[in-house]
């Protein structure tokens, strides 16, 4: 792959934050022939040789030709803007049915597969619009319509050819132009919108270069200009700020931005040597725990996406163990062909690397950058595995939460401390001003602490400011140790919560330790404070109490619970009901709380030590 260094993109951008003028940027003389976008006929031919020895390849091939069997009958997508804002589930739609469809075809040569693709792709071509005013809509049908368009080209009658350029023209190139040229606001935005709205105008644009080239080369030397901002999100070390289900979301694009211009140009314009891209692997390897839950903070799920970015950084960076890992997750999971970009997991596969590749992947890893995680594991590729995933955070980060101090936790494939994760985006006000009184959103519901039963500051911003590894334990005060020895740790780390707690606290530290036997230590010192602390934790689990003693039960596994403090009585059970019926009623799940207060005389100090044994 041939390299432009980064400077000279970011130079050709001016200053970090701006869109580029896209004059600067010139295709070649002649570009590569149709299908020229991911699915080229080299790659075809690879795959197709590939599935004779390779078992899981075939599989992944098999599997996503059967999916196209079940949508070819379906009915085309129409348009529906439920919510009155975005088009968004329907360009979603369309993308995950023409990419299914037009790759059984390639991969068979079935023309019904074909005609199915045609039929769709048209169908959304004489849309009115593509619902610009929510340009991920945008984004996302352009990568639909682009990618039917290249990989059919041959079968594709020349009038329909015309209509759905015309469309990616009108619908597309023509108003991602305006944005560039008005430097709006997305082209300079860095997070998922940049990625995946550069990602599919760039997309659509290669897809009718031939017959629009001046348009085309406008759009893609705009957005090769504008990555940079959205590429920015992964820096320092790769975690992405807007929590793993978005990783997977804007990670996805940005792969396929990076493959469309390799496939085309053979070069990443300087775009791999974005700062944390090389490593955002590990953040989204580490963020997700042994049973393939992730750790949801922010606006996420729990259950993550097998991203085929993994195949694609395992390429880009020659890290095999990202190519183990993430076959290893589509098997488990048999997420072979889940998702709207499913096809990627078979064009983007890459065979190389074993369990000894895994096994050099550290079990403990800290992530900065706006929203300070860690994640620690005692072992990979075990199912029974404990983890432990545990924050720091930014309170005015995109989609976050007020959740700073708080930790998710699993073994022996339960997950025992949850995060709800998110809520409807269409309750009154969630990116507004309502936001804080959402039971999912606020400091109410998540696995911290609550002083004075008020929510934690808005503006804080908290530093995972110590992790150390196997055989230190950080912490002082009345000590667990003599309940666990401090050589057997797999990680310790610690967060300055002071800053979350302003105007509650003086002083506010939490750590977090897991064990190789899988138990975890939760310890909090807070010093002046005046009024009642609430710890908490969230369980689907059920609970049985005994002073200072819970037991939690799920199925036929439990795990014990002991609160190792002077300045709090017992363990109690609290409701995790919402204070409003639009919100998610929160059915089966219920918190474990205990409540603190300082001693007389204590200078308001407080201290709570809570142990989980599986």
């Amino acid at each position: 792959m041939r390299r432009i260094p980064l400077f000279l993109v970011l130079l050709l951008a001016g200053i970090l934050g701006t869109t580029a003028q896209a004059a600067e940027f010139r295709f070649p003389d002649k570009l590569p022939e149709h299908p020229r976008l991911f699915l080229t006929k080299q790659r075809e031919a690879e795959m197709k040789q590939g599935m004779q020895t390779d078992e899981f390849l075939a599989q992944l091939v098999e599997k996503l030709i059967a999916k196209a069997d079940g949508t070819k009958g379906e009915p085309t997508t129409d348009y529906q803007i439920p919510d009155g804002l975005r088009l968004l589930g329907q360009s979603r739609r369309s993308l995950e049915r023409t990419t299914a469809l037009a790759f059984a075809y390639r991969m068979t040569g079935e023309k019904e597969y074909a005609d199915a693709a045609i039929e769709e792709m048209l169908a959304v071509c004489r849309f009115s619009d593509w619902n610009p005013k929510h340009y991920l809509d945008v984004g996302e049908m352009a990568t639909a319509v682009g990618i039917g368009y290249d990989w059919l080209y041959d079968v594709i009658p020349a009038k329909d050819r015309d209509e759905i350029r015309a469309a990616i023209v009108k619908h597309a190139m023509n108003t991602g132009l305006s944005v560039y040229e008005g430097n709006g606001w997305w082209a300079r935005a860095h997070n998922n919108w940049n990625e995946v709205c550069n990602a599919g105008l760039t997309i659509g644009a290669l897809a009718i270069a031939d017959d629009e080239p001046q348009l085309a080369e406008k759009i893609v030397g705009y957005a090769i200009a504008s990555m940079p901002n959205g590429l920015s999100a992964y820096k320092p070390d790769g975690a992405y700020p807007e929590g793993p289900i978005y990783w997977g979301y804007g990670a996805s694009f940005t792969g396929l931005i990076l493959k469309v211009l390799d496939d085309v140009f053979q070069d990443d314009f300087g775009l791999l040597e974005s700062p944390g891209l090389s490593v955002t692997g590990d953040y989204f390897m580490g963020i997700v725990g042994p049973n393939y839950r992730s750790f949801n903070y922010a606006d996420g799920s729990e259950w993550a996406d097998s991203s085929p970015m993994m195949f694609a950084l395992s390429t880009f960076y020659d890290r095999p163990d990202y190519a183990v890992w993430i076959r290893e997750f589509v098997q488990r999971q048999n997420r072979y062909a889940s998702g709207r970009l499913a096809v990627f997991h078979a064009i983007w596969y890459n065979p190389a690397g074993t369990e000894a590749d895994s096994a050099k992947t550290p079990l403990a890893q800290k992530f900065s950058g706006i929203q300070d995680v860690c994640t620690m594991r005692t072992a990979w590729n075990d199912p029974n595995a404990a983890f432990l995933g545990f924050k720091g955070g930014n309170n005015r980060a995109n989609h976050g939460h007020l959740d700073i101090g708080s930790f998710v936790y699993e073994v022996n494939g339960i997950r025992w401390a949850v995060d709800l994760g998110i809520d409807d985006y269409n309750l009154p006000g969630y990116f507004g001003r309502q936001r804080w009184d959402y039971f999912r959103l606020n400091t109410w519901s998540h696995n911290t602490l609550l002083i004075g039963g008020k929510n934690q500051n808005l503006e804080a911003d908290c530093k995972i400011t110590q992790f150390v590894g196997s055989g230190a334990r950080l912490g002082f005060g009345p000590s667990t140790t003599h309940m666990l020895l401090e050589q057997d740790t797999i990680a310790s780390a610690w967060v300055d919560m002071t800053d979350a707690y302003k105007g509650q606290a003086s002083t506010a530290y939490r750590y977090a330790t897991l064990y190789r036997d899988g138990s975890v230590v939760i310890e909090d010192f807070l010093n002046g404070i005046t009024e009642p602390v609430r710890w908490g934790m969230m369980t689907q689990a059920t609970i049985e109490l005994d002073g200072k003693t819970a037991t939690l039960t799920q199925g036929d596994q439990k795990v014990r619970i002991e609160l190792v403090s002077d300045y709090a009585e017992k363990f109690e059970i609290t409701s995790a009901k919402p204070p409003t019926e639009a919100e998610n009623q929160n059915n089966g799940f219920s918190m474990l709380t205990t409540t603190a207060t300082p001693k007389e005389g204590g200078h308001g100090q407080v201290v709570l030590h809570v142990l989980i044994r599986p």
